[in-house]
């Protein structure tokens, strides 16, 4: 197993097809998205009451978001929005396996539409791949966090649901984490039956038989692979996030210091973030598909040893 090749060759393909860029961004929208906090304001009695007026606007605003017909709406825009996420998560996942193999076979020029064309022929195989595999899991937290709020409902009274729910939210924890842990080996045979479903152009039982034949034969191999990419993933993503942090903190630091007077620092650092978010997405777009492509040209290293 020649490392310093994936890694360096990887990088090659990388900035030589940069339309493989496109994809990276495309698989990212499930693998890197960011979650983002709430900012909770407080006031107080020098801050001034809230006018009636704005207690009026809020209460209408609360009646209307409470409505069947605008629950209704909410969700199917999440759906919406998850289904579209999932489909070009997918394609660009695809896009970034065959582009990388076909990087490697010789090829010169790869074409967008090529590569679109690639995730969505092997879509549905692709998709009910992950989603055969994720099910288990899901099924697991669903019936563990339903059996915790069914006993808590039921209980006797407040002081029995209080302990049942101390020792039940310990016992999840040490479940998650087991789950995790089992997750994280799950997801590199996954990685290694995405590239034999795509490279090999193999079904999904098939993939998935091959990829823990490789998975198997090259354990080691594979996770050290894996605590590298890990480590180059974690130290870019936090270059990429400095320049964030850099206009979040002072302009929130400025805010608060200021009494909240003032939403410009707030303002400019929105603006500042809209300006720098074509960059985020472009760092994010070239890393995961680094990522992809030595993962890519570590199974073709390993099948090679068969």
């Amino acid at each position: 197993m020649d490392y310093a090749y994936s890694l360096s060759r990887a990088w090659t393909i990388t900035w030589k097809f940069k339309v493989l860029w496109i994809f990276g961004i495309l698989a990212g929208c499930s693998t890197n998205s960011n979650g983002s906090g709430n900012i909770n304001y407080s006031y107080s009695e020098d801050m001034g009451e809230i006018s009636p007026a704005m207690i009026e606007m809020g209460n209408r605003a609360l009646n209307f978001l409470v409505q069947p017909a605008v629950i209704v709406g909410v969700i199917l825009f999440v759906l919406l929005i998850m289904i579209i996420t999932v489909f070009f998560s997918t394609i660009g996942r695809v896009g970034l396996i065959s582009g990388t193999y076909k990087a490697e076979m010789g090829a010169e020029r790869l074409g967008f539409r090529e590569l679109f064309s690639d995730g969505t022929s092997r879509f549905w195989q692709f998709f009910g791949m992950k989603f055969l595999v994720s099910l288990p899991f899901m099924i697991v937290i669903l019936g563990l966090l339903g059996t915790g709020v069914l006993v808590a409902i039921s209980a006797d009274n407040s002081t029995n649901a209080e302990v049942f729910l101390a020792g039940f939210v310990s016992t999840l924890c040490l479940i998650f984490c087991c789950l995790f842990l089992f997750s994280l080996f799950i997801g590199m045979i996954i990685q290694q039956a995405q590239n034999a479903m795509i490279i090999e152009e193999l079904g999904i039982s098939a993939s998935l038989i091959r990829g823990w034949e490789i998975f198997k034969k090259g354990l080691g191999h594979i996770i050290l692979i894996a605590f590298i990419i890990l480590i180059i993933v974690v130290m870019v993503g936090i270059a990429i996030a400095l320049p964030i942090l850099a206009v979040v903190v002072p302009s929130m630091l400025s805010f608060v210091l200021g009494g909240a007077d003032s939403a410009q620092p707030l303002i400019i650092a929105g603006l500042c973030l809209v300006a720098y978010l074509p960059i985020a997405l472009i760092a994010n777009g070239a890393l995961s598909t680094y990522a992809q492509a030595v993962w890519t040209l570590t199974y073709l290293q390993l099948s090679e040893r068969d």
